[in-house]
């Protein structure tokens, strides 16, 4: 008697389970976010010395640019700074 209790319990637990999920009561179906492309505005400048680097590198923060890259350039050996800024 006690197995027939169990068993019962256990496929009425289960019908339960499976006509929740079907109504508004389950879990709601995930949904993919849909894909945004960012785009971006660049700018480089070389720069002469430290001085030279930290006032523009200041003024294009202070206009929302972020560093991005800096190289040297072979043809001079100067720094080249790259900044970069989301476009609208």
């Amino acid at each position: 008697m006690r197995g027939f209790l169990i068993g019962v319990s256990v496929s009425l637990a289960f019908i339960v389970g499976c006509v929740a999920s079907s109504t508004r009561y389950g879990v709601p179906k995930a949904e993919a976010a849909a894909v945004v492309e960012q785009r971006w505005s660049y700018f480089c400048f070389e720069a002469g010395g430290v001085d030279d680097v930290n006032f523009k590198a200041n003024a294009a923060g202070m206009r929302g640019w972020e560093m991005a890259a800096s190289t040297t350039n072979p043809a001079n050996d100067q720094m080249v700074w790259c900044f970069r800024q989301p476009r609208p």
